[in-house]
């Protein structure tokens, strides 16, 4: 007898569409700093101030790149770690993180209090320009905490599913940089270290925030020293090796373009690539929010062994990415202009937009497979796709097109266009190497779908009706009997697990009608069945240790039977996951 029951995307896509636009928000938050920073210097003061921010730039690519190795390191590790049912070691990645960045920051704000001159020196060598470089960096330095800092709550609020939460944060800091830029450059006229200090303060009450969140009850990282754990560096360190390699290669990245646009166009084109770098800044919401939201998701779908999840999720980020990419190209591009005038650049940004709008576009692809590739473990193949992207094109192609100002322009789109056909190509070889093996490789992704060819696995959808849960008993019993269980004990497990679904629905569900994702595996003598759905925290084996409720018997058969029984709630959505 097959199956009628079908996985869909209803579940997945309303779970990737429910993080989606507070993730966005909350990268948007430190990039519409940098907007709202450049936009003030440039009305309050002059080009030279704007040239002077884009200089300081790669002193704060430093700080993203630290944050992002503790933060990106230990929230990848932390959503593998609630994949594999394992929330201690998840708590034990947040807590290492948290003091590693504390520990960090200390060293950058003794180099703001010791060394800022010779960091400025570095980062210039125009003398018009270098009081106000070492003002910016200077401030940028001492305030090394929160920027580091915000990544830890930026995460660990995803993972938490407390995306309101993230909206509120980084209204916070949108907010509060508004108001200090004003009063610190209009009101107490501090010139350019104002804006510096605004952009640290709102970072500063930002993380602030975000921290006092997840001390909150209901949060699962909640601060304790005894979660400290040393042997976790290792992995956060591994997962955010992608993130902070990127970072490291913006700064290089970053100091060798400021030169080849400072000598093609002098101030004035440095002064229009401060403005390309506040929209490439603004475009993060998309190119690196897009691939955060899924990251999580990603990393319980691949600790599961569901490829099906893994590719409808990649399918999502493409839709979503594209479609927002696009018409982030299509506003750049019509109100070029405007956006020209607010900055009071002089020279056209017509086609220097045309290009960033397409680059746009590209690298959101870009970033989308190199999140994947950091989070399925294929670190090596993530750094080199950052390493093409943000580099080696790059840095080539704007050398070629040194030629003539406009031109140069050209090597943003391009630079993202041979990344994405050198990935193909490496991936497409990469799956050749294993094809006619047991465990061959799908192209692009590199997934193994050995389960799906043997049927040993099986993924399904349904509502959260009792006609659902009916059917969804039906299936998990036939698919047990198919793979050597008992047919009397299938039928058991179906029926008990038919309970537990029914009650564990009903506590964390409103309506009938919302989706429930299904996975039964068959793997070295183990069957497991994985329940998903969203809602309320309701943990049914700590409810029935608490109450005398009749679904008692539904979870003492299930513990009778099974070897192995795990609960947790990431991401807003109740995970079971039970192993015989």
């Amino acid at each position: 007898m097959e199956s009628s029951l079908k996985r869909n995307s209803l579940f997945l896509r309303r779970e990737f569409m429910r993080a989606l636009f507070p993730v966005m928000l909350s990268v948007l938050g430190g990039t519409v700093n940098t907007l709202i920073d450049s936009a003030f210097v440039s009305r309050r003061l002059d080009a030279d101030a704007l040239a002077a921010v884009s200089l300081n730039m790669p002193l704060f690519l430093v700080l993203c790149m630290v944050g992002c190795l503790f933060g990106v390191g230990s929230f990848v590790a932390a959503s593998r770690s609630l994949g594999h049912n394992d929330e201690e070691k998840a708590k034990a990645y947040y807590h290492t993180a948290f003091l590693l960045s504390v520990i960090v920051s200390i060293f950058f704000i003794a180099a703001g209090l010791f060394f800022s001159g010779q960091v400025a020196d570095l980062l210039c060598r125009d003398d018009n320009l270098q009081d106000m470089v070492e003002d910016y960096c200077k401030i940028t330095l001492l305030g090394a905490l929160p920027y580091i800092l915000v990544y830890i709550p930026t995460y660990f609020l995803q993972l938490n599913g407390r995306s309101k939460a993230m909206t509120v944060m980084m209204a916070i800091m949108i907010g509060t940089d508004i108001l200090f830029d004003w009063l610190m450059m209009y009101v107490f006229d501090m010139g350019i270290a104002g804006a510096a200090e605004a952009s640290v303060l709102s970072t500063l009450f930002a993380t602030l925030y975000g921290l006092c969140i997840l001390q909150s009850r209901s949060s699962i990282f909640r601060f304790s020293l005894r979660h400290f754990r040393f042997r976790q560096v290792k992995n956060i360190l591994l997962f955010g090796s992608s993130s902070a390699f990127g970072s490291l290669l913006d700064v290089v990245r970053m100091l060798v373009l400021n030169m080849i646009i400072y000598a093609v166009g002098g101030t004035p084109a440095l002064a229009l690539w401060a403005v390309i770098n506040s929209m490439l800044e603004l475009s993060l919401a998309i190119t690196a929010g897009v691939p955060r939201t899924a990251a999580p998701m990603l990393g319980i779908y691949l600790g599961g062994h569901d490829n099906e999840g893994v590719r409808g999720l990649m399918g999502l980020q493409m839709q979503a990415g594209i479609a927002q990419s696009t018409i982030f190209a299509i506003i750049i591009i019509v109100f070029h202009q405007p956006i020209g005038l607010l900055f009071k650049l002089e020279q056209s940004v017509l086609v220097p937009f045309i290009c960033l709008g397409i680059a746009v576009v590209l690298e959101t692809a870009c970033s989308v497979l190199g999140s994947y590739y950091n989070v399925a473990k294929k670190v090596f193949l993530s750094n080199l796709v950052m390493f093409m992207r943000t580099f080696v094109f790059e840095l080539v192609l704007a050398h070629i097109m040194y030629i003539k100002e406009w031109l140069i322009w050209l090597f943003l789109p391009l630079s993202m266009l041979l990344t994405l056909l050198v990935t193909v190509l490496i991936t497409r070889l990469m799956a050749a190497k294993t094809k006619g093996k047991e465990h061959e490789l799908s192209s692009f992704l590199l997934l193994d779908d050995y389960l799906e060819k043997n049927n040993k696995v099986k993924g399904f959808s349904i509502m959260s009706s009792n006609e659902g849960i009916c059917k969804a008993s039906e299936d998990i019993s036939l698919f047990c009997t198919e793979n050597g269980m008992d047919r009397k004990k299938g039928m058991r497990l179906g029926l008990a697990l038919e309970e537990v679904m029914t009650v564990m629905v009903r506590k964390s569900l409103e309506k009938d009608d919302d989706p429930v994702d299904v996975r039964i595996y068959s793997m070295e003598e183990t069957i497991g069945v994985s329940i998903m759905c969203s809602g309320k925290r309701y943990n049914l084996f700590q409810e029935a240790m608490d109450s005398e409720d009749d679904f008692n018997m539904g979870v003492q058969m299930i513990e009778k039977l099974s070897k192995d029984c795990h609960y947790t709630y990431t991401l807003g959505m109740n995970i079971l996951t039970v192993e015989f």
